[in-house]
């Protein structure tokens, strides 16, 4: 094998859950620096955050063309499976800088994620839901039925408000029943050190159906304030778990430490802005984004460092 292939080989599938922390951090970026009028360094920020993902994506289409058994092995795993959630996702996210470079023809991209996520609900379901079983049951599954609400926080690039609020009110109904399923498995069956990681993924559900909420909808000042809060008591949760979780020895679980906090930064911003504007909350709440921005984004150049560290192990060995 060449480097190329060897990379290619050696790429584990659950790096796309950082490939989207990625793109994630880099269209909240603008956002956030647009509040504190520094454009220019959001900008900065959010094309390098653009081509790392990018650059990422492609790794991983080149890997399901020349190692597709990988690919399909994958599909009979529930870890795995529901981890592939990030990568349809990841095409809804890169779809906002797709539309930034060629304009309206982007919805078709980000169409393509949507429909990719909806195939990978089905495909799910009927693998695993058929005969279900608790000890298949991870954190990670949120990834699945609740990711799709990713569509709700990117629609209103595209004018697609209604296929966003259809994506989210999946999402939310979804959650109802796997929250307490998922509740049940982790206290009555503890997950395995490779997979503990995966506990952080509870900080992303609230989050993300808060910043859809407030990108596909006329938002409630009263729901807004209800779901932050109640973001704010999981996010101390997993807070409590992360410097345990951060000491298990790396592999490729490290990116569920960058997603579920990109999108709870997301969930942060948007959440308190729009109660700074309706009077609810003081401009000084946005010091509690941006605490929770740089959080994300230090774990997110952290993992991406520890990845770097193990493919080049793997690669020039």
């Amino acid at each position: 094998m060449n480097l190329l292939q060897k990379l290619l080989y050696n790429l584990p599938l659950p790096i796309s859950g950082l490939m989207l922390a990625i793109a994630s951090l880099g269209i909240l970026f603008p956002q956030f620096f647009q509040v504190f009028s520094r454009p220019e360094a959001g900008f900065v920020l959010h094309v390098l955050c653009g081509v790392f993902a990018a650059v990422l994506w492609i790794l991983l289409v080149l890997k399901a063309v020349f190692f597709f058994p990988q690919i399909k092995a994958a599909g009979k795993n529930p870890v795995l499976a529901s981890v592939a959630g990030t990568f349809p996702m990841t095409i809804m996210a890169l779809a906002v800088y797709v539309f930034e470079l060629f304009g309206e023809g982007a919805v078709l991209f980000w169409y393509a994620g949507v429909i990719l996520h909806a195939a990978l609900i089905g495909y799910f379901s009927l693998r695993f839901l058929k005969h279900p079983r608790l000890s298949e049951v991870y954190p990670s599954w949120l990834v699945v039925y609740v990711g799709i609400v990713l569509a709700a926080i990117t629609a209103p690039y595209f004018d697609q408000i209604a296929v966003g609020q259809l994506c989210f009110w999946f999402g939310a109904a979804a959650l109802v029943p796997l929250l307490p399923a998922l509740l049940v498995r982790c206290t009555q069956m503890p997950l395995a050190d490779s997979v503990k990681p995966l506990f952080c993924i509870f900080a992303a559900p609230i989050s993300i159906l808060l910043a859809g909420y407030v990108q596909s909808f006329s938002a409630d000042t009263a729901l807004v304030f209800t779901l932050l809060a109640a973001e704010t008591v999981i996010l101390v949760l997993v807070l409590q778990k992360l410097p345990g979780l951060l000491r298990l020895p790396f592999c490729p679980g490290y990116s569920a430490f960058t997603f579920p906090f990109v999108v709870t930064a997301t969930a942060y911003l948007l959440g308190i802005e729009t109660l700074v504007e309706a009077g609810v909350l003081g401009i000084g709440w946005y010091a509690v984004s941006a605490a929770v921005l740089l959080l994300a984004a230090v774990l997110v150049v952290y993992v991406s460092l520890r990845y770097v560290q193990a493919l080049r192990k793997m690669v020039f060995s």
